[in-house]
């Protein structure tokens, strides 16, 4: 079992007032914007493309994501592990198969939506020569995290792997990587999602956790990364990162 302390921790970061969880709910509802047209965004190329769902979620939930990614050609794929209960040994044991299986051909690139980042960063360190370029959406990886969502993480913990080296998810990835925050998150606190010593790019996006991936920034924001590491294999020189509607720092 993974002691929750080492998960969840207010301090250093400030948790999201509880009263945010309505927002995310109602965007969660409402929010249904138009995905950017694939046609103004650069081509993937063919490249695969490793999803990882967020906590509580599976495949279904991604499924606009890939739709998209697919749509710009890539071509994305799902964990088919179901639900993301989190680092149990047997998704982290199935995650590192899924990801042998879609590399047979050449490094993958990962994308993982809030706790699927934290795995795919987790995964990382042990298969960098397998992975091109790791993209985060909303995941708190610089733990202990402050979240409104504590007591399912905790409910859940128990079947946590004692294995999982948390400390190594604040230290620089060995890959290319893109960090992208949620500004009005009402989950985690958007500071947590992100660092300035990875070397790796951030973006931040308005609009809140739960929705981050039907956010047409966030969209744009993961194709300029998935086709910059693209040209950047390619021999190309990737593209200076342009992302409209978001900063970058």
């Amino acid at each position: 079992m993974l002691d929750p302390k080492t998960l969840l921790d207010p301090d250093p970061f400030r948790r999201p007032p509880h009263l945010r969880l309505f927002a995310e709910a109602w965007s969660l509802a409402v929010r249904h914007p138009a995905p950017p047209l694939a046609g103004a965004l650069p081509n993937g190329n063919g490249r695969t493309v490793l999803v990882v769902p967020a906590f509580l979620t599976g495949d279904i939930c991604t499924q606009g994501l890939r739709a998209f990614l697919q749509s710009c050609g890539f071509r994305p794929f799902g964990w088919g592990l179901g639900v993301n209960w989190g680092p149990t040994p047997r998704i982290l044991a199935g995650l590192e198969r899924r990801l042998d299986e879609l590399a047979a051909d050449g490094p993958v690139a990962l994308v993982g939506v809030s706790l699927g980042g934290i795995l795919a960063r987790n995964l990382a360190y042990d298969r960098p020569g397998s992975i091109s370029h790791v993209v985060t959406v909303a995941s708190p990886f610089r733990l202990p995290a402050a979240t409104t969502i504590g007591p399912l993480v905790r409910l859940c913990a128990h079947s946590y792997s004692p294995d999982v080296n948390l400390p190594r998810l604040r230290l620089p990835l060995p890959v290319p990587s893109t960090m992208i925050c949620a500004r009005d998150d009402g989950i985690v606190d958007p500071d947590s999602c992100w660092t300035g010593q990875d070397g790796g790019r951030v973006v931040h996006v308005n609009g809140p956790h739960l929705t981050a991936c039907r956010n047409p920034d966030t969209l744009r924001a993961i194709v300029a990364a998935l086709a910059g590491a693209t040209a950047h294999q390619d021999g190309r020189t990737p593209g200076a990162g342009r992302t409209l509607g978001a900063a970058t720092v």
